[in-house]
C-alpha cells in the first residue's frame, strides 16, 4: 500500500476548532487531533495521538494517549499468543485475535459488528447503516458520495454515533459526530 495521509479541518457551530490527521503507511498508522473549544465561559481541550501496527486488515499493535480536557487515557495493545492484549489506565482486556479500530480510511470497518476505541480501550458493538448517496463538495468539487451512520453500543448502552462519507470508490472523505454543544464535521484540507 502507498502512503495516504488525510488532514481534516474538525468545524464545531461554523468555527475551525483544530485538526486531525491520518497517515497511512504500508502496516502502520498514526492518528493525531488536536481541538481546542471556546465555549460561554469555557475553554476545552483534545488532544489524541493513536499508532498502529496492522498485518491483514487485524490490529497488531496500538499506542495512544489522549487528552480529553484533563481526563487521560492510555491505551496500549498487542496481538500475542492468538489474542489482542489491550490495557487502558488500570483496566486489562482479553480481546479476539482479529479486531480494527475506528480505522475510517479502511472501509471494512462499515461490515465489522466489534470495534475498538483507540481513545478508551472500549470494545463496542457496531450496527452500521447505510442512509442514502448524495452529493457533497469536496476539496472545491461535487461529488456523489455514500453516507453510513455507524452506531457504537456497549451492554445495549449507546456509545456513540458516528456518521461517515465515502466516495463512489469507497475512499473516506468526511464525518460528522455530535457533541452536547454542537455536531463536529470533518472536513478535507
Amino acid at each position: 500500500m502507498m502512503a495516504q495521509e488525510w488532514k481534516f479541518n474538525a468545524i464545531l457551530n461554523d468555527k475551525v476548532i483544530g485538526q486531525h490527521t491520518f497517515k497511512v503507511d504500508n502496516k502502520k498508522t498514526v492518528s493525531s487531533a488536536d481541538f481546542h473549544i471556546e465555549f460561554m465561559f469555557m475553554d476545552i481541550y483534545y488532544k489524541h495521538v493513536s499508532e498502529e501496527l496492522w498485518a491483514q486488515g487485524c490490529l497488531t499493535k496500538i499506542v495512544s494517549k489522549t487528552d480529553d480536557d484533563g481526563k487521560i487515557y492510555e491505551v496500549n495493545g498487542l496481538l500475542k499468543d492468538n489474542e489482542f492484549l489491550i490495557k487502558t489506565n488500570k483496566l486489562s482486556e482479553s480481546l479476539p485475535p482479529c479486531i480494527m479500530t475506528f480505522a475510517y480510511w479502511d472501509p471494512n470497518i462499515l461490515k465489522q459488528t466489534k470495534l475498538l476505541n483507540s481513545q478508551n480501550a472500549e470494545w463496542l458493538d457496531i450496527e452500521t447503516t447505510l442512509i442514502k448517496q448524495e452529493s457533497l463538495i469536496i476539496k472545491g468539487r461535487e461529488i456523489i458520495t455514500n453516507h453510513y451512520v455507524l452506531k457504537g453500543t456497549k451492554e445495549g448502552n449507546e456509545r456513540l454515533v458516528i456518521e461517515l462519507w465515502y466516495d463512489e470508490k469507497m475512499n473516506w472523505v468526511g464525518l460528522k459526530s455530535p457533541t452536547p454543544i454542537g455536531d463536529i464535521f470533518y472536513k478535507l484540507i
